[in-house]
């Protein structure tokens, strides 16, 4: 197009001498020409027509340069409109691709990201399942321990109470009865050899057996402590292999908690990290569609520019074509009449003319009266008909001729502020139509995005719902957590207070009752023999001591039971202690949970004040942008009729106005045809 352009502007400026610019009526002006040649052949005035020739030929010049001017303002606009949209279209392109690159990337680091994620979630999960299922055999094998352990607390408790009851034979046969009823249920834990197994079941045959002899009681009394020493072992060894599986349970728990929480972190970070390529993503879709539309609007508008300069520049060459045609016969009908030849002849054709009186010109007048009249009938124009006055009222020629020069030149002036008037119309018609059209474009951009923009503020604010949602149920769940922390810690305290306090008594007790038998030797009893009925019945009172054996049993179940209470308040400790350290762990890791909410609720609340923001800053453009539109829409109004007069009128003004110039150039003709250099004398 630019090479078009540049070529026809060059062979317009080759012809030297001339200038560009064909004017409609300028070939009809040609056959007023040959009026005129006609006119002047038949009354010889040679100089007068060529220099009506040369004024024509002036005038076509200064056309030429008129349109040329237009032509190459033209020109200028669609060179640097189409480079102006090819820069356009090209950096288009290449920020599609760029955005499509950027779209491609940030699609497969989401598809790493839901991978990743998708993987913490999994190990998390199992994590947790790990950790339940570890909670639940810990439980088994704790209860199961537990339940062990109360079974050999009461063989113990009963073996214990039989050999402090062995250890005075002579008991009486229900307390035999009871210890040895115990004797019997743990039996079989103990593991006795064959020997004692017999003898034991030979005594518990028949256990008041016992109470007759000490031998007997003693040889019990070893099985019993073997036993003794085997459950206390045994239990001892349960307790060990129970606190050993205790803090494995414990170290497992450890390490799968920090496991969960590096994994949670994770997590967290993973998500901002998708959530942020998320909302990437969105954004250059939306960039790349914007873009999408501008490219197409660019392309559309320089296909129609395109087509566009490219008619106007053939229009161009073929208005240059008919000027130069024009130009030519002008040229070669100066240079046919104003030759050393052409002049000496029509010399010759002249000599013999002699002064003619006033009568001689009416013939003159009268066809000049005649092509003004016809001309006037059909412009209807007042200088047309000032000049047919002139000739009525017998005017001098030259002077009439002077006048019609001026009215010429003044329909010239008229022709070109005709022109000037409508090209400034059409250019500025112009400009604010596609102003508006820009404008609107604009708008409906702004639009659009803040159409978007809103939907993206509707889709954050369900996130921060939804976060909240979350942040409230974990907060929930976390005073949930401190309130049975709290309620287990309360029942620990009170479950150590009721302890110590029965501990207390139970010494209090213990005191008491090993007050009494302190320094209290043990008296076994006489054997009776068969007395004569003749002898008085024994009337002894017993002695201080005579309950020493049942005070000695009753203060072994109290340090029995001072023990366990002591055993189960050093147990329950560090538990507390323990159940508490897990607390303060997953309180920590709650907290970081809450706070990693909280600041993915505050992202996106920023993110959300940016958006109403840019939401705001486009309403502002779009209300800029309406408030421009809506000025330009009034310039337009305020142009429109004075541009619609002239856009109806101006071809008619332009046809009567060349038809009036056509008559005054043709009178003109004829009436300088009378005068010849003075050779025809005109009088008044």
């Amino acid at each position: 197009l630019k090479r078009r352009l540049r070529g026809r502007s060059a062979k317009t400026e080759s012809k030297a001498g001339r200038t560009q610019g064909v004017v409609p009526g300028q070939v009809p002006a040609m056959r007023g020409l040959v009026l005129v040649l006609g006119v002047a052949a038949a009354a010889n005035p040679v100089s007068k027509v060529v220099d009506l020739l040369r004024e024509m030929k002036a005038k076509v010049a200064a056309d030429g340069k008129e349109e040329e001017k237009v032509y190459n303002k033209y020109a200028c606009w669609c060179e640097k409109t189409t480079e102006r949209k090819v820069n356009s279209i090209d950096l288009g392109k290449t920020n599609i691709e760029s955005l499509s690159n950027k779209i491609l990337e940030t699609k497969g680091k989401l598809e790493t990201l839901d991978n990743e994620i998708g993987k913490l979630l999994s190990d998390i999960k199992e994590t947790e399942a790990a950790q339940k299922e570890a909670s639940q055999l810990r439980e088994k094998e704790n209860a199961a321990f537990q339940a062990e352990k109360g079974e050999m607390e009461e063989a113990v408790g009963a073996l214990e109470k039989a050999i402090r009851l062995l250890s005075g034979a002579g008991t009486g046969k229900g307390d035999l009865m009871a210890v040895f009823a115990s004797v019997v249920r743990v039996m079989p834990a103990a593991r006795l050899s064959d020997k004692d197994t017999k003898t034991m079941e030979s005594l518990l045959q028949n256990p008041t057996q016992l109470a007759q002899y000490s031998p007997q009681s003693a040889t019990v009394q070893g099985i019993l402590k073997d036993m003794y020493d085997t459950f206390a072992v045994n239990m001892e060894n349960n307790m060990m292999d129970e606190s050993s599986k205790q803090k494995l349970f414990e170290q497992f728990m450890d390490d799968k908690n920090e496991e969960l929480s590096e994994n949670r972190r994770v997590l967290t970070k993973k998500q901002g990290e998708h959530a942020d390529a998320t909302r990437i993503l969105s954004m250059s879709i939306e960039a790349r569609e914007d873009a999408s539309e501008q490219l197409a609007a660019d392309q559309k508008f320089f296909q129609d520019a395109d087509k566009s300069c490219t008619d106007k520049a053939n229009e161009w060459t073929e208005r240059t074509r008919l000027r130069d045609e024009e130009m030519d016969g002008i040229d070669k009908a100066i240079e046919i009449l104003d030759s050393e030849d052409a002049r000496k002849l029509f010399t010759n054709a002249v000599a013999t003319f002699v002064q003619v009186d006033s009568d001689t010109l009416a013939p003159v007048r009268a066809k000049a009266l005649a092509v003004l009249t016809k001309k006037a009938k059909t412009t209807r124009s007042t200088a047309l008909t000032s000049v047919i006055s002139a000739l009525k009222a017998g005017g001098h020629f030259d002077k009439i001729i002077e006048s019609i020069d001026t009215m010429i030149q003044a329909l010239n002036d008229e022709e070109t502020q005709d022109r000037k008037d409508n090209d400034e119309c059409i250019e500025k018609e112009t400009k604010k139509k596609h102003k508006h059209e820009d404008l609107n474009y604009g708008i409906a951009r702004l639009e659009n995005k803040i159409e978007k923009l809103n939907d993206r503020k509707t889709k954050l604010e369900d996130q921060i719902s939804n976060v909240q949602t979350e942040t409230d149920e974990h907060v929930a769940m976390m005073e949930e957590a401190k309130a049975d922390r709290e309620a287990a810690h309360d029942r620990f305290v009170q479950a150590k207070a009721d302890d110590t306090a029965a501990i207390a008594l139970l010494q209090q007790a213990t005191k008491a009752l090993a007050s009494y038998a302190k320094n209290n030797a043990f008296l076994q009893k006489a054997p009776e023999f068969k007395r004569s009925k003749d002898d008085a019945p024994d009337a002894k009172f017993s002695k201080k001591d005579s309950h020493k054996q049942a005070n000695n049993g009753i203060l072994a179940i109290l340090a029995q039971i001072t023990e366990n209470l002591q055993r189960e308040i050093a147990e329950g400790q560090q538990q507390e202690a323990t159940d508490q350290a897990e607390y303060e762990k997953q309180r920590a890791d709650d907290r970081q949970t809450h706070q990693t909410l909280k600041d993915t609720k505050s992202d996106l609340q920023a993110e959300v004040a940016d958006t109403k923001a840019d939401i705001g800053a486009l309403e502002q453009d779009k209300g800029n942008t309406e408030t421009e539109r809506d000025s330009v829409v009034d310039v337009l109004k305020e142009i429109k009729p004075g541009c619609d007069w002239i856009r109806q009128n101006f071809d008619n003004r332009r046809f009567l106005r060349k038809q009036e110039v056509e008559g005054l150039m043709d009178a003109k003709a004829v009436l300088a045809g009378a005068d010849l250099n003075g050779s025809f004398l005109q009088r008044k």
